[in-house]
């Protein structure tokens, strides 16, 4: 689904270049600017996670306490609380201002991003990252990582940050929520990025590639 994991299994496997093909990944027309937005009782920073790990979650947590917004603003994560999570947040004195959500439908997604001031998803590691698009796609700015396949998903429509890095990340969510002409930036860029990433076209490079096969065996 991108280069960085075409590559990722060329190394593991051993096997030769055109053994492994990059057909990319894509989104639906459900996620598009148009239609409802979720109405949370508040604004709302949004992390699309699942307390594994590798998505970042406690310096995103830590990196939101050090951020200089309007203390009124919450951080929205998708999923069920953890313990750990919920022992972060308190300790920085936020945990009033984080919203665990539970479990989240395909078809509530949408409208989550739609009515959230951004995406912050600065994860450590994806083989692609498909909430950045999403969120694009939904015409929400996008705060991500400058690692794995991540830059190679978002280009240059996206704030990049190191994930490692709760300082950069901070600095990030402060100016992708106070800084209006950078977020009218990402919002534009990342609706035209989002179109690169369609099921159809996902679809006609794999039939590309079953037709070639046919055709010499």
């Amino acid at each position: 689904v991108s280069e960085f994991s075409r590559q990722r299994i060329l190394d593991w496997a051993g096997v030769t270049p055109e053994s492994v093909i990059n057909v990319g990944n894509g989104v639906g027309p459900e996620y598009s600017p148009d239609g409802d937005s979720a109405d949370l009782g508040f604004c709302y920073l949004l992390c699309v996670g699942n307390r594994k790990g590798h998505k970042n979650e406690v310096r995103v947590i830590q990196a939101f306490a050090q951020a200089k917004i309007d203390s009124k603003i919450r951080l929205v994560f998708t999923g069920s609380a953890s313990k750990n999570l919920e022992y972060i947040a308190k300790t920085h004195n936020v945990l009033e201002r984080i919203v665990f959500l539970g479990r989240v439908s395909d078809e509530e997604m949408p409208a989550l991003y739609r009515g959230s001031i951004a995406l912050i998803f600065p994860s450590l590691y994806e083989g692609f990252g498909l909430p950045v698009i999403e969120a694009m796609a939904c015409g929400i700015p996008v705060l991500t990582s400058n690692v794995t396949a991540l830059p190679e998903v978002a280009g240059d429509a996206a704030m990049l940050v190191d994930p490692t890095s709760t300082e950069q990340i901070a600095n990030g969510i402060t100016e992708i929520v106070s800084n209006n002409q950078l977020r009218n930036f990402l919002i534009h860029k990342g609706l035209i990025r989002a179109t690169l990433f369609s099921w159809d076209s996902v679809a006609n490079k794999v039939k590309k590639v079953f037709d070639e096969t046919f055709e010499t065996m």
